[in-house]
């Protein structure tokens, strides 16, 4: 009985040291709000008051914003994974007033790869060397003055 009840206490503890947690970041939207959404009839200044600033708004387009939610997950030592996202766009006609609302998930992300062209530059690459001894003599020591400090006006 005595060795059961500190292996029971171990082993508990060591299952809820590897329970993953939850990490909720973004527009986090009041419940019901996202509900209130009408098309035409909200301005800007009405999705401000019910959602605040955007957390994004659109590169080429002022008049398409971006509301996003996003929840981490993670387990134990090992790196994060996004376990939920959520978007909202909301695209304003010419009038500022709703034109359209889409609303996509994790299912419509995509992955993005990186060009890995790298543009290239005009000059000589300088080897560390070369750029220790480039700057030999292009630095002069310190100034030597025989008295320090502000000028005076010479005497009585």
């Amino acid at each position: 009985m005595r060795r059961t009840v500190p292996l029971a206490f171990a082993a508990a503890l060591a299952l809820t040291a590897c329970d993953t947690y939850g990490d909720i970041r973004g527009f986090a939207p009041t419940p019901g709000s996202v509900d209130k959404l009408e098309v035409g009839t909200q301005s800007r200044e009405d999705i401000v008051r019910l959602f605040g600033s955007p957390s994004s708004v659109a590169t080429f387009n002022p008049n398409v914003w971006y509301y996003i939610t996003e929840k981490q997950e993670n387990w134990g030592p090992s790196k994060a994974w996004i376990s939920e996202q959520n978007v909202i766009q909301i695209t304003f006609n010419e009038q500022g007033r709703v034109a359209n609302i889409k609303y996509y998930d994790l299912k419509d992300a995509q992955n993005i790869t990186m060009v890995a062209r790298i543009t290239p530059t005009s000059g000589k690459e300088l080897t560390v060397l070369e750029q220790i001894l480039g700057n030999v003599g292009k630095f002069s020591g310190g100034r030597s003055q025989s008295s320090p400090g502000a000028p005076t006006s010479g005497g009585p």
